[in-house]
């Protein structure tokens, strides 16, 4: 009996300085007893198969709680792991700007992946929208319009039966909401605001919503970012904290995915680091990566009405880039790692070579999406192009799927242009008549439709 009870308090010595060697221990730990001794030792086991704790994750209908908070009140608190952080509601996330699943999260997402041919559903339809009665208004640019909420229902539910299901907005801005430090954007009471809301209130996961991130349509100066008179210059570090917000703002409203085009230094990280903290880890990020200082974007600022005052640094090439210099790789696996979801170039058709070679980088580490924008610029020289050839809209779509190909055949997986809705319905209608576009065209990619 003796030498039992010998063997019995040397295995409870053993486990107790097991127990002690630990440093990670908590305060919710269980509590081991020697036979011997009243002292106490924490023991690093955690309470996961506390009854209390299971009852509680048991009955989560009667506590009408999510998952991820019943987990957090019963199990994560009781718990002190290393390289968990903590968010605004004190729940644990991992702090890291790379996540997988954000870009899997439904079918329309994944269907960015898709690449090797022309898919509707890898296109992005870009559109504005006004603060006005009127549901639509024309523009300078022929076929494109500026909607409200009525107005802009009306033209998603016309896209949805086409397969679009992917929308870029943006805000076209009264001017009395303009100012120096553009408050109004990250207003969540602005009109702006309330009709993402809406649409997403209305369609849910049917549309995935884009939202650009940048000050111009609200700047006073239309820069895109907060300009000092004083100095002459935009203020890189204000502007990103306002950037920050904006989409903290956007992100709040009900956007999928946000678009920093404002091309400031290290937007990205700190837009995607407080994305994290305030619980919008599943909202995606799309980079303008290569946003060229081009001369094709003046339809649409025109559009917007955020072309750059006078009198004060007439251009933005301090911090967009210079289509005279060669890209910088290093640029773009810098935007990866501060937690670009989606990168792109824009303009698109004189830098196809820049498309090439971010393709090719990219892929040799990690697969990421890479979009182009077919940019107001070039939709203007098409339209006026066919229009003066005096040539119908089908040698125009005949145009747009040589633009498109070239577009993909360069390594883009996604092509933002206003040509969307126009060439889906041109796919379809051809699907319709059984006609196989790559015959007519006297070529061998092959286009898939997904109607």
């Amino acid at each position: 009996m003796i030498k039992i009870n010998r063997i019995i308090l040397f295995y409870f010595s053993l486990l107790n300085l097991v127990c002690c060697l630990n440093s990670n221990f908590s305060k919710n730990a269980y509590i081991l007893y020697s036979p011997q001794s009243t002292k106490r030792y924490k023991s690093p086991i955690r309470r996961w198969n506390n009854p209390q704790n299971n009852n509680n994750l048991c009955n989560l209908s009667k506590n009408e709680k999510s998952t991820e908070d019943m987990y957090n009140e019963n199990v994560a608190n009781q718990c002190n792991l290393k390289n968990f952080a903590k968010d605004i509601n004190n729940n644990i996330y991992i702090e890291t700007n790379r996540r997988e699943r954000r870009i899997k999260r439904n079918k329309h997402l994944r269907s960015l992946y898709n690449n090797t041919s022309i898919r509707i559903s890898n296109f992005i339809y870009p559109m504005f929208i006004h603060e006005e009665d009127t549901p639509k208004r024309e523009t300078q640019l022929d076929g494109i319009y500026t909607y409200n909420f009525e107005g802009i229902v009306k033209e998603i539910e016309e896209c949805l039966q086409l397969n679009i299901h992917h929308f870029m907005f943006f805000p076209v801005v009264r001017e009395e909401n303009k100012t120096i430090y553009c408050f109004e954007c990250y207003n969540e009471n602005s009109y702006f605001c309330n009709t993402i809301k809406k649409i997403k209130e209305k369609f849910k996961n049917e549309v995935v919503i884009y939202v650009d991130v940048a000050l111009d349509p609200y700047n006073i100066y239309g820069h895109d970012g907060i300009y000092d008179e004083k100095k002459g210059e935009i203020l890189n570090d204000i502007s990103v904290h306002t950037l920050v917000m904006q989409s903290l703002c956007l992100a709040k409203s009900g956007a999928d995915v946000v678009c920093p085009s404002d091309s400031m230094d290290n937007r990205i990280e700190q837009i995607r680091k407080n994305l994290d903290f305030y619980n919008f880890r599943n909202v995606l990020i799309l980079s303008y990566t290569c946003k060229y200082s081009s001369s094709l974007y003046k339809p649409f600022r025109s559009i917007l009405n955020s072309n750059i005052s006078k009198n004060i640094v007439k251009n933005k090439q301090s911090y967009q880039h210079d289509f005279n210099t060669y890209i910088d790789l290093n640029h773009v696996e810098k935007h990866i790692r501060e937690g670009a979801d989606i990168l792109m170039v824009k303009p698109s058709l004189f830098y196809l070579d820049i498309i090439s070679k971010i393709r090719n980088r990219i892929t040799e580490n990690v697969n990421v999406p890479l979009a182009v924008y077919n940019v107001s610029g070039e939709y203007m020289m098409i339209k006026n192009y066919v229009k003066c050839m005096n040539e119908n809209i089908n040698f125009e779509n005949e145009i747009l799927t040589e633009l498109f190909k070239s577009y993909i055949r360069s390594g883009a997986n996604i092509i933002i242009t206003y040509f969307a809705k126009q060439y889906a319905l041109y796919m379809k209608n051809l699907y319709n008549s059984n006609i196989d576009i790559d015959d007519d065209l006297n070529s061998n990619f092959n286009i898939e439709l997904t109607l």
